[in-house]
């Protein structure tokens, strides 16, 4: 439903044509209707420049050679190591889009994604609440509903199930049977960067968690013996140093590959350049592992995720189909910190209906339901 095209480098993927095939089929009330989600949130058209970047940028005329040179002569080098990596990641993108041809737009009004920038704006201030809530819910049903939910109408998933409570209260919800293949984690992890936004607007900060915490969470008494795991990490060389050697093993977990979203713009391109210094880059990771002694399973290492990305901070795409060949038919699937619902996943986190509001969808083509109820 969002491959686009799958190499033996890695996916092209669209997240926004996820969701709409998810929804394209919903049960609303006594109707049945298509839902199309906010288009805007993924026109990301540009490269993303700060505001003091887009200040440089416009005096970029007025800047000298000697003291550009200056600049760069200032600049410190990440690792070797991590040099290395960057550039095989940048030469494998280059490898997987010089096969696209045809495949991305080329007449893009390039304007710093101001209508994404605005509709995200939107969204985290129509979604923010300071109250803390709790509650548990699910769709038993093989269709896709929409219900109202504190006072506020949602989409749900078919056969998903959803809980709105604290990790560290996963122990006393959750069956500890060993029951889930695979369990996704996308972790509040603790940087500076969402300190300073909490400080700047609280609408697009959250709740942050340290290293320490994160590796008390039981995925081992979650996860099924030939189970796998997957977390998505920053570029924090800290972050990555502590899956491998306190996260994992405080799970029962093995390493077992690396994998990179690259993040891009309509046009193909990065979404900001590879950083050979300190700095963002247009990439972040995903690190699997599986149990201990369990069954070995092939996957490979260093494969590439390329998608145009949401505009709403940890938005991450969709990973169904590309684990879907390294798991059983109808597997259990468990996502921690999740922020929207999946068909037939079970879902946890403070933030899970986040991305369920009708207010993020249109609604199309509406009929009358004719199926006995």
């Amino acid at each position: 439903m969002s491959l686009i095209s799958s190499t033996e480098e890695g996916w092209i993927i669209s997240h926004l044509k996820y969701l709409n095939n998810i929804y394209a089929n919903v049960k609303n009330g006594s109707t049945k209707c298509k839902l199309i989600f906010n288009e805007v949130l993924f026109e990301i058209n540009s490269q993303y420049l700060r505001e003091n970047q887009t200040i440089q940028c416009e005096q970029q005329d007025g800047i000298s050679l000697q003291s550009k040179t200056r600049k760069r002569k200032r600049l410190k080098l990440l690792p070797d190591e991590d040099l290395k990596e960057i550039n095989y990641i940048k030469q494998t993108f280059n490898k997987m889009i010089s096969k696209t041809e045809g495949l991305f737009s080329t007449n893009i009004l390039s304007d710093n994604n101001e209508a994404a920038r605005l509709a995200s704006q939107k969204f985290y201030q129509d979604t923010f609440c300071n109250e803390k809530e709790n509650f548990y819910g699910c769709n038993d049903m093989d269709i896709v509903i929409t219900s109202e939910l504190k006072e506020k109408r949602y989409v749900f998933p078919q056969k998903c199930k959803f809980y709105c409570y604290d990790v560290r209260e996963i122990a006393k919800k959750l069956d500890l049977n060993n029951q889930y293949d695979f369990i996704l984690l996308d972790p509040p992890w603790w940087n500076k960067s969402i300190r300073r936004k909490k400080t700047r607007y609280s609408e697009a900060s959250y709740k942050m968690m340290y290293n320490e915490e994160l590796a008390k969470i039981p995925i081992g008494k979650l996860l099924c013996s030939n189970g796998l795991v997957a977390i998505w990490c920053t570029n924090a060389p800290s972050h990555l140093h502590s899956i491998f050697n306190n996260i994992f093993p405080s799970w029962g977990v093995t390493y077992r590959a690396k994998w990179y979203w690259v993040k891009i713009t309509q046009g193909g391109n990065t979404i900001c350049n590879f950083n050979c210094a300190p700095g963002k880059q247009p990439y972040e990771l995903l690190v699997l592992g599986s149990v201990l002694n369990g069954n070995e399973i092939n996957i490979p290492d260093g494969r590439l995720l390329i998608s145009v990305p949401s505009a709403v901070h940890s938005h991450k795409p969709p990973l169904t189909e590309i684990m879907k060949d390294y798991l059983p038919n109808e597997p259990k699937c468990l996502e921690i910190f999740a922020r929207y619902l999946l068909p037939r996943w079970t879902s946890w986190g403070l933030e899970v209906l986040k991305f369920q509001h009708l207010s993020l969808y249109t609604i199309l083509e509406e009929t009358k339901d004719t199926q006995n109820k």
